[in-house]
């Protein structure tokens, strides 16, 4: 049996997209110990790092109905963020290798690993789902939770949003990627049938907690982001995430111009 380690398992939640999202780098920049949150945030569509914001959604809806479009610096497509979702998200440092929990480069194997915490948590909330690569989980009705990550020599991220109870025909309003021809370059979304889990978010966070410790030999404490966390996500939001140029520009463009 591998060492107990001490672990972090957050619940903050900014409400603000914009500094949910600046949370999430700035956690991984200081990445120290292995750290879980599960947390929730208001209405968003929220965008892969290489996709162009006005291809992913209509953006003249969602400033009609001031529904924030939010790009996060992990891949993937867009998807719905809301009250009747939850999000979580694991943090590995590269040095954190304990039983079933460990570091790995493969976003393959990074998806494999979290969506075995996900499924078992679901199932113990009385949920059958299952991974269906290469980054989504599925149950018998549809998707039920895409995930991204992001992979460095420093540690490893992947996140994903679950549907809970979300207005599904919100969700396929704001994420049904517009048909245009666009360059190559872009990542595209892949949409969908999506379906609820009508999980509650208390007993899912507890059942994450519990899969996370029994799987990885690792106790997790509840904690708060520590104060340089909170200055890091403070600056990021600043400079990055609460920035038009970030959020609708051009990707590929340095200064990411608004397209």
């Amino acid at each position: 049996m591998g060492v107990v380690l001490q672990g972090r398992f957050l619940s903050a939640s900014c409400e603000d997209p914009y500094a949910d999202f600046a949370l999430e780098e700035a956690i991984f920049r200081g990445l120290k110990r292995v750290t879980a949150r599960v947390w929730r945030n208001n209405l968003s569509v929220i965008i892969g790092r290489a996709q162009l914001a006005r291809l992913e959604t209509d953006l003249a809806y969602c400033a009609k109905k001031r529904i924030p479009v939010v790009r996060r610096f992990t891949a993937g497509g867009a998807v719905y963020n809301g009250p009747g979702n939850i999000n979580w998200s694991l943090f590995i440092p590269a040095w954190f290798d304990n039983n079933g929990l460990t570091f790995e480069r493969d976003p393959r194997a990074v998806f494999r690993l979290a969506s075995s915490v996900v499924v078992r948590a679901l199932r113990n909330c009385g949920v059958e789902s299952r991974f269906d690569p290469p980054n989504r989980i599925v149950n018998e009705v549809g998707k039920a939770c895409g995930m991204a990550a992001y992979v460095s020599n420093s540690g490893l991220l992947c996140h994903g949003t679950l549907l809970a109870s979300a207005d599904l025909e919100e969700v396929a309003r704001v994420t049904t990627p517009v048909r245009e021809v666009a360059e190559k370059k872009y990542v595209r979304s892949n949409p969908m049938k999506v379906a609820n889990t009508w999980v509650t978010y208390e007993i899912f966070r507890l059942e994450i907690k519990a899969i996370l410790e029994e799987s990885g030999g690792c106790r997790f404490e509840a904690s708060q982001p520590s104060s340089e966390e909170l200055e890091m996500a403070k600056m990021l939001h600043n400079e990055k995430y609460g920035r038009a140029e970030w959020n609708l520009g051009d990707p590929f463009v340095e200064g990411g111009t608004p397209a």
